[in-house]
């Protein structure tokens, strides 16, 4: 943050800037000068996080961000940075809330509710995850991966037939994407799953 000097203290500074270089000392202390310092500190502390985030040290980053959010002027940049340390340490119940937090200052961010629809589905909060990605398909049909990852829920929530629609759906709308391979294993995998579970079924009715 830089420190505004009006033109009046400007001017009555002068002489004691002349004055101190013929001393070690100031006899009169700079105004504002307590204020730039306190500040600096805060900015250090955004600093040092970023570095440690950067590592993916992010416990480290995490402490830090909380010390510069001690700062008003840094407040938001410091919270922004300490969620996402969240999710990246899989703290879901603190990632929701900060999330959350946020999404009320700027409701119309589908950034941030895409975020927080990810951050549902790894609370277990699948059914409110499912709801909030199909309304950002709708609102922003141009993501590609908040579709993928609308896909992946869906997978996960056991919901195969509307998943498969949706995965129809990604190859023709974004047939570059990397992950149709991915999720095409995944496909494959349930499909599996599905049909040991039904011979196991038939071999145990067979038995009885």
């Amino acid at each position: 943050m830089k420190l505004k000097k009006s033109f009046w203290v400007s001017i009555c500074l002068l002489p004691l800037i002349f004055s101190a270089c013929s001393s070690t000392k100031l006899s009169v202390p700079i105004p504002g000068r307590s204020e730039a310092v306190i500040t600096n500190i805060y900015i250090e502390y955004l600093n040092i996080a970023d570095i440690y985030f950067g590592l993916e040290k992010f416990d480290k980053a995490e402490t830090y961000y909380k010390a510069a959010m001690g700062n008003k002027d840094i407040y938001w940049t410091a919270y922004y940075k300490l969620a996402k340390c969240y999710v990246y340490q899989s703290k879901w119940g603190d990632a929701q809330t900060a999330y959350e937090t946020m999404l009320k200052r700027d409701a119309d961010n589908n950034t941030i509710k895409s975020s927080i629809a990810y951050i549902y589905a790894m609370n277990g909060n699948i059914d409110k995850s499912l709801e909030l990605y199909a309304e950002l398909i709708e609102k922003t049909p141009e993501s590609s991966e908040i579709l993928e990852n609308y896909i992946c829920v869906l997978l996960a929530a056991e919901k195969k037939e509307e998943a498969s629609v949706q995965f129809d759906l990604l190859k023709e709308k974004f047939p570059e994407s990397k992950r149709i391979e991915e999720l095409s294993k995944q496909f494959e995998v349930e499909q599996t799953v599905e049909e040991e579970g039904e011979e196991e079924f038939a071999s145990e009715a067979e038995e009885t």
